[in-house]
Order: C-alpha cells, then structure tokens, then sequence
C-alpha cells in the first residue's frame, strides 16, 4: 500500500514537529504538496490501495468540506488521514461516514495513525465495520433514590461517547423521563424542548418536524430529548405516545442513554426490560447501600440475565493513601456485583451553574471514573454489532 504525506501549509511551525513524528511511525510515507502530483499515478494503479496523511495543524474554515469533496472524488483508491487540531462531533461524523477519511488529533503520540495504515492495509476499513441496520444499543440509568447524581453521571457518559474516538462516529441522543423536574439542560445550557404533552392525545401527529422540534442540539454533537419542567402528572404520560417517541428515536440513534427517574411508572419495568444494560445509581452511605440492593432486586426481575446490570457509586472520597474510603463495606452489601466507582467532583456546584459539564472541561480523577463507565457501555455496542 503507498502512503503519502501531504503538508498544504509547510510554513507553519507545528508541521516540522508533525512530520518527525510521522517519519518515525511511517518511514515510507512519500511527502508531497498536492494532490496532482500523484493524480496521474494512482489513475494509473486502480486496483492498489493508496493512503494519503493530510497534516493541518491549523484547520481552516472549509477545511472539512475540501477534504470531504477531496474523499469522494478519488473513492475507493484513496483513504485520507486528517492530522489536524480539534474538530468538531459533526465535522468528524461527516468525515467517517463519507467512508474514505479519518482524523487524528495533532496533539495526540499520532500512534493512532499506525492502526489506521494496518486496517487499511488488510483491507478492514474499520469505518465500514458497522452495518447500517445494526440494532440501537440502549443503556438505562436507575437512581435508587433522589439526588445522587443521576443525571449527572448519565450526561458525562453520553458526552464522553460523543468526544471519545472510538466512539463520536456513533449517533448517540440522551433521553430524560424525567417529565416534572428534568434539569439535564440546564448542565448544557440549552432548552428543553420536548413538549410531550402535545402528543398525549394523539400520538399520530408526532411526524418528522415535530419530532426535529422536540430535539434539543448540543455543540458537542449530542442530541437531548428533556421537557421543560412542570407540575406535568407522570402518571397520565400516555404509554402509547411514549412508545411512538421511542420508535423514532431508535429509527435514528445507534447509542441511546436514558434518565430514569426516582419514582417507578406503568412504562419503566418494559424501558428497563428493553435495555441493553442498566445502571443502578447511588451514594456509598448504609440507608443508601442497603436501598441500592432493594433496587437491584427488582431491576433483575425485569431481565432474563443480570450480567448487564451494573451498580454505580458516586460521590466517593479516598483516604490518605488514596484508597477509596468504606469501600469494604459496600461490597460486603453487595457482594458478587458490578460495582463502577465515580470520585466526587469538587467542581460539581460551579459547573451546574456555569452549564459546562466536567467532560467539556479539563481532565480529572472524575472524568477517569466516567471514561471507565463509558468504555462499559460502548463495549456492549461493539459486542452487539459483532454478533
């Protein structure tokens, strides 16, 4: 397979420090300045694959749009390899789903390049690796009682999905149930804008405008589905409306995380039933604990096998050795399960004001506890997708 080194912009600074990198990694790479000095060469050699790396340390506004329409012209001969600074979710979603190119962080070891060039040489493009009509993955997220973070712990999750490589491909929505008090949009600081009782009455009208009218759309790339708050009864949520809303966000998302709220309803024994794996969140304290198994009792009486059932623990604190602190005592409560544990946020109040969520920030302790969490649930979606 022939690669390429393609460097639009030598006179930056950042390209000399890329380039070395690059040579280290891939000694063959031949460099070049455009992409005419090879036109003719690789129309001379249709059926050989050919790899170009695009170092753009500095993206320029129609960057993506030049690369996209530099992709489908010479498709299927030609896979491209942007190395720039950040991108946004959508610009790399159009990237990956053009099926011909991938980015890779200008800042990053650029090892990941090396496996690019592998999959590309054995002719698995992991780009394609998915098929299309793959079933959605749903993970549902349980609080055992009030105010244990829930929601938080479920949002950093979905944001960690939609900026994580291996994952921000995925077309990934968060839903909130919660209908009275829902507050996830006030963490990205956008509106809520499901107005479900529009449909209560008629679920028939819930078509592709209304449905686009009801999605909240963050900058990150994740779409929310929460309602406004209100004194709306969640006991009059008609199953039927709920279960057309649903239907349409499973025609779309590939990766759908749920907000369950406290209280249980007539539709939450079939959301959890339905779910690809649960999340039974809580707080390490004995009432707690002990309402943590009585919630993981009844989660897994809804499912045929509890090996997707998880129990996550927030708000821990660690000793002075760095050891999480009573950590013996939660798992004498609940001994032989799956325990996540997610350190306590210091930044926690400041962020929910400032509506900037810990995975948009700067890397912490906390962001490693969800990444790990994340990474849980994303395997279940690679593990489906393989089957």
């Amino acid at each position: 397979m022939a690669v390429y080194l393609l460097t639009p912009d030598s006179s930056n600074n950042d390209v000399s420090a890329i380039e070395s990198k690059l040579r280290a990694l891939v000694p063959v790479a031949r460099k070049i300045s455009k992409m005419e000095e090879i036109s003719a060469e690789i129309k001379s050699k249709p059926r050989e694959r050919t790899c170009v790396i695009v170092v753009l340390p500095i993206m320029p506004p129609s960057g993506i749009d030049h690369l996209i329409a530099l992709s489908q012209r010479f498709r299927g001969t030609v896979y491209f390899i942007l190395v720039s600074n950040e991108i946004s979710a959508s610009d790399y979603k159009r990237l990956v789903r053009s099926g011909a190119a991938d980015w890779v962080a200008a800042g990053s070891s650029l090892q990941e390049i090396s496996e690019i060039l592998n999959n590309q040489s054995a002719g698995s493009d992991k780009t394609q690796r998915e098929p299309p009509t793959a079933k959605p993955t749903i993970i549902s997220f349980l609080p055992c009682w009030g105010g244990v973070g829930n929601t938080t712990i479920a949002l950093e999750c979905a944001l960690h999905a939609t900026r994580a490589k291996a994952t921000r491909s995925w077309k990934i929505c968060y839903i909130d149930l919660d209908f009275q008090t829902s507050h996830v949009c006030d963490y990205l600081d956008i509106d809520a804008r499901l107005q479900i009782e529009e449909i209560f009455d008629r679920p028939e009208r819930l078509d592709e405008q209304l449905f686009e009218r009801f999605t909240s759309h963050h900058s990150s790339g994740l779409d929310v589905f929460a309602a406004p708050r209100s004194r709306l009864d969640p006991c009059r949520t008609n199953v039927t409306a709920l279960d057309k809303l649903l239907e349409l966000i499973l025609q779309k998302y590939e990766f759908i995380l749920i907000d369950l709220p406290e209280l249980w309803f007539n539709w939450t024994y079939d959301t959890l039933k339905n779910s690809d794996a649960i999340l039974v969140t809580g707080i390490n304290t004995v009432p707690c604990l002990r309402q943590i198994k009585t919630t993981l009792e009844e989660v897994i009486a809804t499912k045929e096998s509890k090996s997707n059932v998880a129990i996550v623990v927030n708000r821990v604190t660690h000793g002075l050795f760095g050891q999480i602190e009573r950590r013996r005592h939660v798992e004498s409560v609940l001994s032989g399960e799956m325990i996540f544990y997610v350190q306590e946020d210091k930044h926690a109040i400041g962020r929910a004001n400032a509506g900037t969520p810990a995975m948009l920030g700067a890397a912490s302790k906390f962001n490693d506890d969800i990444a790990k969490l994340a990474t849980f649930c994303a395997k279940l979606r690679r593990q489906s997708i393989s089957r």
